[in-house]
């Protein structure tokens, strides 16, 4: 009896110091979480490390492990690879449900546009071309060159060659802080391009439809695509009409629109004669057709004289003369007020 007395004391005991042990142990320390592989990154710099990859990485995490895709690319790294990267760094990770990991270079995306303007300036500052447009052809047809995200500074052409026979144009960039262009210069090829700027119309038009410098916009088109100019300038499309159907896209001449006429030959129409004061109105033949703006002859037809008048709205004119008082003639005249 007293053996086994002695034995549930000493069961006791042990059980006390266990659970004493256990409460030493800092909360969270049993089930502090393992490092873990993350989903798709996006980095800064030429190098991956493994705390790119890694979400508690600790002190391995600056531990280069890949080479970065090029400045504005992507590329695919399988888990199986971190996973051993960072078993050589001495971290254990979990792989959780990753099997592989996307990894993208941040990058300052300078477009093609911007880089054309830029040369076409530097040609106007330094052969005195006038905004020459400029075509360049990019390392393998990109559309954009990729900077590193903090190279912040403008383009600047650091070199230019111009063949005014060949209008071929050689010209290498650079950008202040940029590590990639200072290694490695951006040069580009191109030709200028002889332009000229068309009046298009933004929607198809059908004949006798009104046309109006809200429906055409100015486009820089090059000039070998328009042999023949004959223009119209939007500023003058009041109350001109399409002298025949056109489609959207269509460049617009002189020769497409007409203006509407509003004064008709031989018409009857009312004419307009003020002066401070007091306004003056009778009737009187158009001996001449006309549209907005346009000078006509208007015929007195009691006194047979005839007049300069502009065609100011349908069936109305506008007198242009010193006197009104031979406009008033045989009581032809009424007085407005």
């Amino acid at each position: 009896m007293a053996i086994v007395t002695l034995m549930r004391a000493a069961g006791l005991a042990g059980l006390a110091l266990l659970a004493a042990l256990e409460a030493a142990v800092p909360a969270g320390a049993q089930s502090a979480p393992k490092p873990a592989l993350r989903g798709d990154v996006v980095v800064m710099r030429d190098v991956v490390t493994l705390g790119d990859l890694v979400e508690r990485a600790g002190a391995a995490a600056a531990s280069p492990v890949f080479r970065a895709p090029p400045l504005g690319k992507a590329g695919t790294i399988q888990a199986i690879r971190v996973i051993e990267a960072a078993r050589s760094a001495g971290l254990s990770v979990d792989p959780g449900t990753v099997s592989q990991i996307v990894v993208s270079r941040a990058s300052r995306r300078a477009p093609k546009a911007e880089i054309e303007a830029v040369v076409s300036q530097a040609l106007t500052d330094r052969y005195g071309l006038d905004r020459p447009d400029v075509a360049l052809a990019l390392e393998a047809g990109e559309q954009a060159v990729h900077l590193e995200p903090d190279a912040l500074g403008p383009l600047k052409v650091s070199e230019l060659v111009y063949d005014p026979r060949s209008r071929r144009v050689e010209a290498v960039l650079t950008v202040a802080g940029s590590a990639s262009l200072t290694l490695k210069p951006l040069r580009v090829l191109g030709q200028t391009v002889d332009m000229v700027s068309v009046p298009v119309l933004q929607k198809t038009v059908q004949r006798g439809d009104s046309v109006t410098a809200a429906d055409v916009t100015v486009e820089r088109r090059p000039r070998a695509d328009y042999p023949t100019a004959g223009f119209v300038d939007p500023s003058m499309l009041v109350g001109r009409i399409a002298r025949n159907a056109m489609q959207a896209g269509s460049a617009v001449r002189e020769t497409d629109v007409v203006k509407q006429e509003i004064v008709e030959k031989n018409a009857t129409v009312t004419v307009l004669y003020e002066t401070p004061g007091i306004a003056l109105a009778m009737r009187g033949k158009a001996l001449e057709a006309g549209g907005v703006g346009d000078t006509v002859l208007v015929m007195n037809p009691q006194s047979k004289r005839t007049l300069s008048a502009t065609a100011i709205s349908p069936g109305v004119v506008k007198v242009i003369m010193a006197v009104p008082g031979r406009l008033a003639e045989n009581g032809a005249a009424q007085v407005v007020r």
